[in-house]
């Protein structure tokens, strides 16, 4: 593999100081056009928040077949850049949001159960970001997250409101029941599709250019000390090309 090494420093024991009433799990991950560069935005329907470059905590090229790329991170002061090689067509990237834990009050602050002991509810969040940046080769070969959603289909071969069937997975396995969000900029409170007993669904493409696609999953920990839950958010982000390209 010839990514860079993933940046491995601590998480800030701030957070996303603008989501201090709230857990960001509700937020995904993806990579886009920000000012002329490709970064990792860290949002939710019109929102694009700040975040810690050290949260990013993995960055992985592959190409259109499948083999290993390469990609550089730029930390910023509120994000992370990313430069991948000419060939890479698919950027995985994995977001740490920490510990967040729901106190007395109902507010939602930065820190597991030990920091808070008399929080309500204590989670550990994790996001995961999927973007195909050119056409791919299908099968699209599962990337191994601990959760992913996996194209069936090419989707830029598909048009605004058409069908595009994907595959919920955790570590190459299905996920059932899972409610995914077809249109994560356009329309976040539109209608989930439950993915059926092998993780499928079919989602309605929702843009003529930049589409996410969401999907979340619960873990409940067996140990609670630290927390209740580990959370986990994947997305699946691509851009339709356009008339004429």
């Amino acid at each position: 593999m010839k990514s860079t090494s993933p940046i491995r420093c601590l998480l800030a024991a701030c957070g996303l100081s603008a989501l201090l009433c709230a857990p960001a799990g509700a937020h995904g991950v993806w990579v886009a056009q920000r000012a002329g560069e490709l970064a990792v935005v860290l949002g939710e329907g019109a929102l694009d928040e700040a975040y810690e470059p050290a949260q990013v905590r993995e960055a992985k090229a592959f190409t259109a077949n499948g083999a290993p790329s390469g990609v550089k991170l730029q930390p910023r002061e509120r994000n992370v850049v990313v430069v991948p090689e000419a060939d890479a067509a698919v950027l995985s990237v994995a977001v740490e949001d920490g510990f967040w834990s729901q106190g007395a009050d109902g507010k939602w602050v930065s820190g597991s159960r030990a920091k808070v002991p008399d929080a309500r509810r204590a989670g550990y969040y994790m996001k995961f970001g999927t973007t195909l940046l050119k056409p791919v080769a299908m099968p699209f070969a599962p990337l191994g997250l601990d959760l992913e959603i996996v194209p069936l289909i090419d989707p830029s071969k598909l048009r605004r409101g058409q069908l595009l069937p994907v595959r919920v997975l955790s570590r190459g396995q299905p996920v059932a029941g899972a409610a995914v969000i077809g249109d994560f900029i356009g329309n976040t409170a539109g209608p989930r599709v439950k993915t059926d007993k092998a993780g499928r669904a079919s989602i309605v493409v929702g843009s003529s250019g930049l589409n996410v696609v969401a999907v979340s999953l619960n873990r409940p920990r067996s140990d609670r000390r630290e927390a209740d839950e580990d959370g986990l958010e994947a997305t699946l982000a691509f851009t339709l090309p356009r008339a004429g390209d």
